[in-house]
């Protein structure tokens, strides 16, 4: 767990769980690939700079070295942030599942941008299953997950636990063009982030449309991965279109601000951010119709959704967006939430305390 979301859920656990060591009478043990970047009171660490090297190294680490390395540190619980389960002995253990690839079926065309999406798909859906039931509870994102993992693999300790989300806000406004309706989606370049689908649907919007939109997708110019470039020239002759390169957080908060609209085609995600963030501005969405982004999205009334597969849908969405005849089909949360678990000092009692 070294960047990207992943790394903020590492450096997010290890601040929280140093605060509460020193309001506890616990020790706490941290194995990372390096302590660079998280060094926090009231924790130690065990780095081991060689599991990056290699998914040999990783297995090694998970399915051997570690269960040698739980017998010398005798550990009451064992916490893996990182979706499989090692083979370890302790008194409890548990794992924290986020990543999204077990639950995406990869085409060709994702093998062929990230060939990583397509072996990240077939090691997951293998390595999850490896000990999941020797954890007391396995914590998941999203109530769909849970119900995914309870019918995959038998199993009915698990826990939902939303990311925390600490909305921030901006009233700084993003010096989009003056007298034009703007789109959004902040996205890495991902094959399964989809940005294709709007980029197909534009050419399917009337004239009186397409001179008066812009769309702006984030992290795309000046960014040297294949589908970034495929992206840019396949689709960048689009006048429509601004590709922008990858942008400070205060600068994302002030598009959010200025934009009209937040676009989310994603194919597969364990939450959604955009969707969270823009909600923290009170902006019309158009979302994937899929599980996740109606469970990020939760409660609202001015967001619909389109089939991710289906251009000429969203085209006629935005069609009515810009004409100002669209009428939103809301969303409504339909899970229980009252056994939800909604920050990780509540998820360290739980799992001393159960």
């Amino acid at each position: 767990m070294v960047e990207g979301g992943i790394f903020t859920i590492l450096h997010n656990v290890l601040q929280e769980i140093s605060i509460y060591a020193d309001q506890h009478p616990i020790e706490v043990i941290a194995l990372v690939h390096s302590k660079k970047g998280i060094e926090f009171p009231a924790i130690q660490y065990l780095e081991f700079p060689d599991s990056k090297k290699s998914w040999f190294k990783r297995l090694y680490y998970e399915y051997f070295y570690f269960k040698k390395l739980s017998k010398k540190l005798k550990p009451d619980i064992w916490l893996s942030l990182h979706d499989t389960t090692p083979r370890v002995l302790a008194k409890k253990q548990f794992v924290y599942c986020h990543h999204p690839t077990t639950f995406f079926k990869p085409t060709w065309k994702d093998w062929k941008f990230d060939f990583k999406i397509g072996v990240f798909h077939l090691l997951y859906d293998t390595l999850f299953k490896l000990n999941i039931k020797s954890n007391h509870t396995v914590f998941v994102q999203q109530h769909w997950i849970k119900e995914v993992f309870q019918e995959r693999f038998g199993i009915e300790t698990i826990k939902v636990t939303p990311p925390p989300y600490v909305e921030s806000h901006s009233s700084e406004e993003f010096p989009f063009e003056k007298n034009k309706i703007h789109f959004f989606y902040p996205s890495f370049p991902r094959s399964f982030k989809n940005h294709e689908l709007i980029l197909e649907a534009i050419p399917l919007l009337p004239d009186f449309v397409r001179e008066k939109v812009q769309f702006h997708f984030t992290t795309i110019k000046n960014n040297p991965a294949c589908y970034a470039n495929y992206l840019q020239n396949k689709y960048g002759h689009l006048k429509e279109v601004i590709f922008h390169p990858k942008v400070k957080r205060s600068q994302l908060l002030a598009m959010y601000n200025s934009m009209d609209c937040l676009l989310f085609p994603s194919k597969v995600e364990t939450w959604g951010l955009p969707i969270s963030e823009a909600k923290a501005y009170k902006k019309p969405m158009l979302l994937a119709d899929l599980p996740y982004a109606k469970e990020t999205c939760g409660v609202y009334e001015e967001v619909s959704f389109f089939d991710s597969k289906n251009p000429e849908e969203l085209a006629h969405l935005l069609t009515q967006f810009v004409d100002k005849s669209i009428v939103f089909s809301g969303n409504k949360t339909t899970f229980d939430t009252k056994d939800e678990i909604h920050n990780w000092q509540a998820i360290f009692d739980y799992m001393i305390h159960q």
